[in-house]
């Protein structure tokens, strides 16, 4: 298992919250990272490495 970090973000790049998650892969990281998203967007972080950005759907 691999800790990776999501960041909820405001629209000016700003970080809100961020949350540690733990999983087996990158693409279960996607996956619960994605489900963070509600009005604000996402980032996933593998370190230094961004992995992806979830944006709201409007």
């Amino acid at each position: 298992m691999k800790t990776y970090r999501a960041f909820v973000l405001t629209f000016e790049g700003d970080v809100i919250q961020s949350v540690d998650l733990v999983c087996a892969t990158e693409e279960n990281a996607k996956s619960m990272a994605e489900q963070l998203v509600d009005v604000h967007p996402v980032e996933l972080w593998d370190g230094p490495r961004r992995i992806a950005r979830f944006e709201p759907k409007h």
